[in-house]
Formats: structure tokens, sequence, C-alpha cells
């Protein structure tokens, strides 16, 4: 987005392709660009926000004037966001600092201020731009790539909206997920593929859980393997699982008819 400029330039008559200066702009003109953008970004205090009273009446900005913004409580009530116009003034050879603006807003806890905060920044942007780089600051190699963060206010209303967004998310995450594993283990095709493929991932997985995937894989070897490992306060929940496998058989076995019941052989290592 284009910074608000406090000078006037039009194309040049000699050369449209060139522009010149003509002028400063009227600081009420300069107002009402800015109270227009601030809205646009939802950042207007939400009291008022008003154009100081020494600017009326077509008052011109000066030449080469830099603005700032100052933030704080009020004596009273609310917070409130000052914004300053400081110039040179060649006249009186000395530097002069004029108040621009006012904004209030009525709340007066710590999340009002910083609101109040983000909007001052909202300002700064509008006449200095965002990722401006100054030639004082400039490096060999070019700039840095902006990580592109952003800082954002929100309300009581618009946290309830994303949480309740996220924890749905959560959930419809979760199905996947269970669905994802379920996939994984058809495509690898036996637990110890499984825990290769899988299990030393960051999230690492369990001697316990190995032990259940291999109750639910009917893979007896890994069961013994990973069940031997098992905390003794877990042995009683894996003897759970175990019983509760259903089918005869596990799938490694299918066709020796030495196989028996499955879920009796995993019961009978612990």
């Amino acid at each position: 987005m284009n910074v608000i400029e406090f000078e006037r330039w039009e194309p040049s008559a000699d050369d449209p392709r060139e522009l010149e200066y003509v002028g400063q702009r009227t600081a009420s003109d300069v107002f009402q660009e800015l109270k227009h953008r601030l809205e646009s970004q939802g950042c207007l205090p939400d009291e008022y926000f008003l154009l100081d009273s020494f600017w009326e009446n077509g008052r011109e900005i000066p030449k080469d004037a830099d603005i700032f913004c100052t933030t704080d409580y009020g004596a009273s009530e609310g917070v409130y966001l000052d914004a300053y116009l400081k110039w040179f003034d060649k006249g009186q050879e000395k530097h002069v600092t004029q108040k621009f603006l006012t904004g209030k807003t009525l709340g007066e806890n710590g999340s009002d201020l910083d609101r109040m905060f983000l909007v001052s920044a909202a300002i700064t942007k509008a006449f200095h731009g965002d990722n401006a780089t100054h030639a004082r600051y400039m490096k060999i190699g070019g700039v840095e790539e902006d990580a592109d963060g952003s800082v954002v206010y929100l309300s009581q209303q618009e946290k309830k909206v994303i949480i309740e967004a996220l924890v749905e998310q959560r959930e419809r995450q979760e199905q996947a997920m269970g669905q994802t594993e379920l996939l994984l283990r058809r495509m690898t095709g036996s637990i110890t593929e499984y825990v290769n493929t899988v299990g030393m991932r960051p999230l690492r997985m369990s001697d316990f859980d190995k032990a259940v995937l291999a109750i639910q894989d009917g893979e007896l070897e890994a069961f013994k393997k990973y069940a031997a490992k098992v905390p003794y306060q877990q042995e009683e929940t894996l003897l759970v699982e175990a019983a509760g496998r259903p089918g005869g058989r596990g799938p490694e076995n299918d066709g020796a008819a030495d196989a028996g019941p499955m879920q009796y052989r995993l019961c009978g290592v612990l």
C-alpha cells in the first residue's frame, strides 16, 4: 500500500512522464485520507478520531514535516492516541512540534491499550511505509526477507469465533488422522514396517502404543517384543486390548493349522 504523502506532485508540463513538486497538501485532506485508510483496516478508535483545530481552514502541512504518535491512558477514562507533526521552522530557526490529531477509546484495560498501540503502528506505517528500507540500513546483497508476520487485535467475540473454528478443525483432523493411520498400516503391511515409517517421527510412539498396534495387526512376535517393555501400570489395559481383538487369526497366520485364536495367544504372553 502506498504511503500517504504530505506533498503534491503533478505531471510536468514539459515532460508528462516526470513529476514536479507543486506544493503542500492541506492538513484536512491528509487527515481524511488517513481516516479512510484506518477505517478500511478496522483500526479507527471507537470513541472518536479528530483533527486538531489548529489545522482547520485549509492550513497546509509544513514542508519536510514528519509525524509521530504517543499512546497512553487518559487522566480520567479511556486510552488516548495523539499524533504530532514536527518540522524545522526556518523563519524562527527552531524545531516546532504541533498536535495533528487525537483518537480515543472508551475502554481502559490492557487489551484496549494494546489495540491503541496497534492503531498507532497503523498510522506510522501509513506515512512511513511498511518494510521501508532506508539508505543507512541498506546491506550488501539486498534486504533480508520479511517473515511476513502480523500482530492482530481481537475482540472477545472475534476470539470466540476463532477458538470455535480451531476446535472444529481439530475434530476434523482427529478423524482424518484415524483414517490416515489405518491407511498407513494397510500400505506398510505390518507393524514392523509401520513403526519404521511412523515411529521415528518427532511424535514418537511408546512401547505400549506399538504393542497395541501389534494386537490390531495380529503380529504375535512384535507383540511379544513390545509387551515385555510395557510398564506394569499399563499391563492391565494392554490385556483388555488383547482380549478384545476381533477375529480368530492374525493375517500372518492365515492358513496355518495350528494358529489358534489370536486373542488367546496374545493374552497368553501377558
